[in-house]
């Protein structure tokens, strides 16, 4: 029998704000973004002005403007059109991940950082497994330009038995059209109910199968992205695919030269979110031109430089390119500063926005009314976390910004800026501590950006 995971989070979710904002605290207030956000200086849950939504576009794949639902089953029906039906996933089809010291496979869980491939959090955990399948429509006949990928993610069997940690995503993708859909088990909000379905087998391999559209329980193993609010393109932003040196090494078992998750790496690759627009997800890449790194794909920058580098594990000149990692440090370099510094402050740097559907790429200069004309605050990711985030912001102008990470009763946990900054697109870290620099406890908190009169604040989860 299972033990309590330290935390549980459940969160009741309404397609619909059924109330004033005025009416609600501040852990309801969150729950409502699109409507409501929390003034942290009046105590209270005010209304969200039109002007703090969004971007303004040429163009909007297919002109559908819907947001993604909350519930699985709405957004998988809103997803068929597009990638045809959510497939059920067998773990145990899928092919292992290895984990190599020095060479040789191991079958036992490595410590922190001590394998050949750690994942970009350092985890050298056996058990996890990748798999793709081919999309298939209402109709139950083949989409040969659809591929569904799966991912089935090990913690450890350790916290698997105590308190069921374990991770199990899957994406669904359009080669034709670009359209792109993301499923995530409810671990995203602390639930672990995916682990019932789940077990390791006798290789240390997870093993077991998910149900999927059209069964009763697919609503409770599968969750859309508006239950966590996660942004999924925050991490996908280039590529419906992430890679890195850890989940490459799972190889297609009819074709060993190729990886599981489909390298489908272009400048020019067609890619949108399915809701994406509707739910304010922000699609936007810098781009240079003449840069090198992005010859073959665009650019990644928060996956790359404030996820696999910050963390330390994945260091991108040391696997990329493939053909000869670290040739092209000067022109990742760039990238960086501009990424930074922001394309409004960066000579030849510009947004660019991917093509998709019937849309082509746009390009976001700050010569043009397309970029964001107002402050804004980005959804942490990841989202939950442990023990690191990023938070992402966007200012207008320059001046004074204050970014205070809060807990649920409104305490002040770490004040993480208090400086003026320039106008632009900007980050920051939380590593779960306090303005002491001591460890949190696991819970939800909030963040909140004061700049000038600008005032908007989000929920995070911290899971231990």
């Amino acid at each position: 029998m299972q033990k309590n995971m330290p935390l549980f989070i459940f969160f009741v979710f309404s397609n619909y704000l059924m109330a004033e904002c005025s009416d609600l605290d501040s852990l309801q207030c969150v729950q409502y973004p699109e409507y409501c956000s929390w003034d942290q200086n009046l105590h209270q849950c005010r209304d969200v002005t039109v002007d703090t939504l969004g971007f303004n576009y040429d163009c909007i794949p297919f002109n559908d403007f819907s947001s993604i639902p909350i519930n699985t089953t709405d957004y998988a029906e809103m997803c068929i059109d597009y990638v045809g039906l959510p497939p059920s996933v067998d773990c145990g089809e899928g092919v292992p991940i290895p984990v190599y010291v020095d060479g040789i496979s191991m079958n036992v869980d490595q410590p922190q950082g001590e394998c050949d491939h750690p994942d970009f959090k350092g985890g050298c955990f056996v058990g996890s497994r990748v798999g793709r399948v081919q999309g298939i429509d209402i109709d139950g006949e083949h989409m040969p330009e659809v591929i569904w990928v799966y991912f089935c993610r090990s913690a450890g069997q350790e916290y698997f038995n105590e308190y069921g940690i374990v991770s199990v995503q899957m994406i669904g993708y359009n080669t034709e059209t670009g359209a792109t859909c993301f499923f995530e088990s409810p671990d995203a909000v602390g639930d672990m109910i995916q682990s019932e379905y789940l077990e390791f087998d006798e290789n240390g391999l997870l093993d077991g199968e998910l149900p999927g559209y059209g069964n009763p329980w697919f609503d409770e193993a599968w969750h859309s992205p508006a239950v966590s609010q996660a942004n999924c393109i925050s991490c996908h932003t280039s590529d419906p695919f992430v890679h890195d040196p850890w989940i490459d090494q799972a190889k297609l078992p009819s074709d060993p030269t190729q990886t599981v998750v489909p390298k489908l790496e272009s400048s020019d690759l067609l890619y949108f979110a399915v809701g994406g627009y509707g739910s304010q997800w922000d699609n936007r890449s810098i781009h240079v031109e003449g840069n090198q790194c992005l010859s073959c794909h665009r650019s990644n920058m928060i996956l790359a430089y404030e996820n696999f580098e910050a963390l330390g594990h994945v260091m991108i000149n040391d696997f990329m390119p493939p053909h000869q990692p670290g040739a092209l440090s000067d022109d990742y370099n760039e990238l960086i500063q501009c990424w930074i510094n922001g394309p409004e402050n960066t000579d030849g740097c510009d947004w660019i926005i991917p093509p998709g559907g019937d849309c082509e790429t746009q390009v976001l200069s700050i010569q043009n009314d397309h970029i964001r004309n107002n402050f804004f605050l980005h959804q942490n990711y990841p989202n939950p976390f442990n023990p690191f985030t990023i938070l992402r912001y966007d200012l207008l102008e320059d001046g004074l910004v204050n970014i205070t990470v809060y807990d649920i009763l409104g305490n002040v946990i770490n004040q993480l800026v208090n400086e003026v900054q320039h106008s632009g697109y900007k980050s920051i870290q939380w590593n779960a501590t306090n303005n002491q620099g001591q460890p949190v406890s696991a819970g939800v908190y909030l963040y909140t950006i004061e700049a000038g009169d600008f005032r908007q604040t989000k929920k995070m989860i911290l899971l231990k």
